[in-house]
């Protein structure tokens, strides 16, 4: 565990990406734009991933390093076992439960309890490098998986499981904890990768179907739907309308509002403005970036036209929101 206070260098990368090019920046550039949270952790050790339980990932760390807000560079799967809380993800506050499953994707903003320690969590924490998830890597249900478990900003970022996957769900993660004692046998980075998509199907499965029509990337508007999920959080820097959004998936207009309609409670406009005004919120509260420099980063050629669709979407102003009473 690398802590920023130390005055470690990192090696990772975070990227961005726009319609034309992917931006590469060290978790030092990264560390320098959004300077107000902590980055506690740099990549798993390794190549892969790391598995953490609880409640060692609370005991072995001070408690301000998980209460303060801060982000990773890699995918995180938090899963908690036992014990009641709170955790905080992108200016929202969830309850944890036992049997809750919270899925944080790059760059998103989070913390845990102030005395996380007392609260009697057990469970596991499972940290997963990107190129573990790159959905090419993960076959014919990649976008499936990497698009409906993770950075799905218009749904909440976490399940209940059903009981009844919990022990599958423990062996595959006692699996992958054991290949992760073996790094330089045949086969290491497939075998865990495999293991990783195992467990995400897993998760994708225990969603209770009287709560949410699950997803089948056979269907075309449902493939699409991801499709669309990707392509946004791919984009949303320089892309801000329905009609971008369905050119880049070949479809009409109106084609796209009625798949993103079949598969969520949100037009497809109010899925783009929202993924928006959260990165907007984000720089906002945790950059020094002025408000004219968060417009431009966030395609934005006028800056008085960010400040008044962050006030039709926020219900307030960006200065308002940078400095709240």
């Amino acid at each position: 565990m690398v802590n920023l206070g130390t005055g470690n260098k990192f090696s990772s990368a975070f990227l961005f990406f726009t319609t034309s090019n992917i931006y590469i920046c060290s978790m030092e550039q990264l560390k320098h734009t959004y300077c107000r949270y902590d980055m506690v952790c740099d990549n798993p050790k390794g190549s892969s991933m790391e598995v953490i339980r609880m409640p060692e990932f609370f005991n072995d760390k001070p408690a301000i390093e998980t209460s303060q807000q801060h982000v990773h560079p890699f995918y995180e799967v938090v899963w908690f076992q036992e014990g009641k809380g709170t955790h905080y993800i992108d200016f929202n506050e969830y309850p944890v439960e036992p049997g809750t499953v919270f899925f944080i994707a790059p760059g998103q903003v989070h913390s845990f309890d102030k005395d996380a320690k007392g609260k009697g969590y057990k469970g596991f924490v499972l940290k997963i490098c990107n190129g573990l998830l790159r959905s090419e890597e993960l076959s014919e249900n990649g976008v499936l998986l990497k698009y409906n478990i993770f950075n799905a900003y218009d749904r909440v970022p976490c399940i209940k499981l059903n009981p009844n996957v919990c022990d599958i769900l423990e062996r595959i993660i006692e699996d992958i904890e054991r290949e992760l004692t073996q790094s330089d046998v045949l086969g290491h980075t497939e075998y865990i990768r495999s293991l990783v998509k195992l467990l995400l199907i897993q998760f994708e499965r225990s969603y209770k179907a009287d709560e949410e029509q699950p997803f089948s990337p056979s269907k075309v508007s449902h493939k699409t739907f991801l499709e669309f999920r990707r392509d946004l959080e791919h984009n949303y820097r320089k892309l801000h309308s329905v009609k971008e959004y369905a050119a880049l998936l070949n479809v009409s207009t109106k084609t796209l509002t009625n798949y993103v309609s079949e598969c969520s409670a949100f037009t497809p406009l109010e899925i783009i403005n929202h993924r928006i005004t959260l990165e907007a919120k984000r720089l906002l509260r945790y950059s020094d970036y002025m408000i004219k420099e968060i417009a431009f980063e966030l395609g934005f050629d006028d800056p008085s036209y960010f400040v008044k669709f962050f006030k039709r979407q926020a219900g307030c102003s960006p200065a308002e929101y940078r400095t709240p009473e």
